[in-house]
């Protein structure tokens, strides 16, 4: 077959590219076109995308491609939603989920007048986090009225990008799924919530699949960018579904990490998660690309290493990852352990690990090494805690399929293969661009079957394994580590 070239857009946590992917009809070859900053602003107390940049960024990335290119997708992060008048016009610019008020106590007293959390899931499938969309529209409804007023529709930040782009205005199934307004059950809008919760219905539009050609590029975008015949093809609009649609698993029921600033932990499953366990453990039924389930915990990731990296070079210590990863693998294993809920907001962390260890009795790391072993080593345990309240529900071979950035942290993918006691799996370390590139190669009828996709993956990007060792000393360090926050505690 001829190559066939698409692009994908992923908005990511601090930067967005353009991924060129060029396919021979066996082999996927990446190129990165175009990098550019993507950052939330304040502006008057509140969060806000920066919308009119990006998209002036990502058309520069099309007009950087100098070939025919057949498709363009767009993945971001989920939760966030611009809203359009009935002109067709966007009406301001679009909040972030890292908003302030988007809190604890705005998430309450909403699900206070729905009638609770177990209400909130049993409509959605969705675990509460309080910078869901549902929570979004709940503060809008009462702090940001006359704006909410005037819109006419809502579109979540992939499909307003395509809708920019083409005109085309609609909801992709995986971002949908992100807002717990969604119906996971019956995959429609949750009109019983909606309506509880004072929020009119007609700000929704049509739910589909990946894989829709929504047409050609507005004319003078096609004109400013020079790609007159290019089609956006909408991906999997959430980022995560992107990630996990870039897993070499044969098997449509598999079990991931998503290991980036953020891990993702999860199953692809036919079939969602239900009960009052559930609600309490904070699994999330998300959508697939293919219109599955992905029930998923969010963990704090590798955040913690960026930040310690910051923390370094803060010091005068300019460390590249892999010299973190060769200090800490030099260094005494299942020493100290923290719990990394405890490390979402920027600090010192060479200070704050410390701090902790003296707390709880345990050792204190002395060496840089040593303080980055303890954090790799808690990420550990931590995906381990979260894999035991999955593994009741896994039917399957016990393995972990890890994409992302994390998968090429030789040290962490070990070391978590030890924690859980089973076999891991790194895959492509660019998932996410990876996945959107995958569900446009299918709309366009260049594969067909779920072993037609593990054949591409594996001979793109291929596949790492990692065993399991020293099982003993890890089940050891497993008990101490749940004596350090309690059992119950996630």
């Amino acid at each position: 077959m001829a190559t066939k070239n698409v692009l994908a857009f992923d908005l990511g946590a601090s930067s967005g590219r353009g991924m060129l992917a060029r396919f021979d009809g066996e082999k996927i070859t990446l190129e990165e076109i175009h990098r550019f900053p993507h950052n939330f602003s304040i502006l008057n107390g509140r969060a806000y995308w920066n919308l009119l940049f990006l998209m002036d960024e990502m058309k520069k990335g099309i007009a950087l491609c100098r070939e025919e290119i057949s498709g363009v997708g767009f993945d971001t992060w989920g939760v966030d939603c611009g809203l359009i008048d009935r002109e067709g016009n966007l009406l301001g610019m679009p909040g972030s989920y890292r908003d302030a008020c988007l809190d604890t106590d705005n998430m309450k007293k909403a699900l206070a007048e729905l009638g609770g959390e177990e209400y909130a899931f049993s409509q959605t499938g969705i675990a509460s986090l309080e910078y869901n969309t549902l929570y979004k529209l709940y503060y809008m409804k009462e702090h940001m009225a006359s704006q909410l007023a005037c819109a006419d529709k809502m579109l979540l930040m992939p499909n307003l990008i395509e809708y920019l782009f083409s005109g085309v205005m609609h909801t992709e199934y995986s971002i949908a799924s992100t807002t717990q307004l969604f119906d996971m059950r019956h995959k429609v809008w949750a009109k019983e919530l909606i309506a509880k919760a004072g929020i009119s219905e007609s700000l929704f539009t049509q739910v589909d699949f990946a894989g829709r050609d929504l047409g050609t590029l507005r004319p003078d975008v096609a004109k400013e960018v020079g790609q007159e015949s290019l089609h956006i093809i909408s991906a999997p609009g959430h980022d995560t579904a992107c990630a996990v649609a870039a897993v070499p698993a044969e098997g449509g029921e598999f079990t991931f990490l998503s290991s980036g600033t953020w891990s993702l932990m999860g199953i692809s499953s036919k079939t969602m998660l239900e009960g009052a366990q559930i609600v309490r453990d904070k699994i999330s039924n998300e959508g697939t690309a293919d219109g599955g389930y992905r029930p998923t915990v969010n963990i704090i990731g590798l955040w913690m290493n960026q930040q310690l990296r910051r923390n370094f070079a803060a010091q005068g210590k300019e460390y590249s990852f892999s010299q973190m990863s060769e200090m800490a693998g030099k260094a005494k294993p299942l020493q100290s352990f923290i719990n990394p809920d405890d490390f979402m907001q920027p600090e010192d962390y060479t200070v704050k690990i410390r701090e902790y260890c003296k707390k709880t009795g345990q050792p204190v790391p002395e060496t840089d090494g040593e303080i980055i072993r303890c954090m790799l080593q808690s990420l550990a345990l931590k995906y381990r805690q979260v894999y035991d309240t999955l593994k009741p529900h896994i039917t399957w071979k016990e393995k972990l399929y890890i994409v992302g950035g994390g998968a090429q942290n030789v040290l962490l993918c070990q070391m978590t293969a030890n924690a859980l006691g089973i076999p891991v799996i790194a895959g492509a370390s660019e998932a996410t661009a990876v996945g959107n590139v995958m569900a446009q190669l299918k709309a366009l009828e260049a594969y067909q079957t779920p072993q037609e996709k593990c054949d591409i993956l594996a001979a793109s990007f291929g596949t790492k394994e990692y065993l399991p060792q020293d099982m003993e000393a890890w089940q050891e360090a497993y008990q101490r580590f749940l004596a350090l926050q309690g059992k119950n505690r996630l």
